[in-house]
């Protein structure tokens, strides 16, 4: 009797993925086709390993933790506002140079500045004597509050920014 041939690669790996089949059962008894099955799965495995797995589900969640965490350099956002700052300054320039009615308004509310600008000043400097002379203690209050609300506010607007000898 002749031994059974080794059969065909191609029907040996369809077999295997099938699962059944007379070359898987060849496969059982012959040293040489068990060792290429063996061979293939771990050539399978090896493959497996290598693929890329998928990032966790909380990658997105943890690096925005991180991102929130790290402080944005000043000077970034100093050179984006720079920009738009210009840019807005330029836009109303521009609206003012193009209308001549705000240009006529502008000049004559300037002008108006320029010669009531004493009785202006002469009228808050009597003001804020009444107001000081009147209630002092309320008025010292007040300022100190808006400061410090006003300065609360900066502190938090700022953050855990620069300290002023490193800014």
């Amino acid at each position: 009797m002749t031994p059974n041939p080794c059969p065909d690669l191609e029907v040996l790996f369809t077999e295997l993925e099938a699962g059944k089949g007379p070359a898987l059962d060849h496969a059982a008894t012959c040293p040489l086709c068990s060792a290429v099955l063996e061979e293939h799965r771990q050539l399978e495995k090896d493959l497996y390993r290598l693929a890329d797995p998928l990032p966790p589900p909380t990658l997105v969640a943890n690096v925005m933790a991180r991102v929130a965490t790290e402080p944005t350099p000043l000077r970034r956002e100093l050179w984006a506002g720079i920009p738009i700052l210009a840019a807005s300054l330029l836009v109303g320039l521009g609206l003012l140079i193009t209308n001549d009615r705000a240009l006529s308004r502008l000049g004559s509310a300037l002008a108006a500045l320029f010669t009531d600008g004493r009785v202006l000043l002469q009228g808050l400097s009597s003001g804020a004597n009444a107001i000081w002379n009147t209630a002092a203690a309320p008025v010292a209050g007040i300022l100190v509050l808006l400061l410090i609300v006003s300065l609360s506010g900066l502190k938090r607007l700022v953050g855990d920014g620069p300290n002023p000898s490193q800014a």
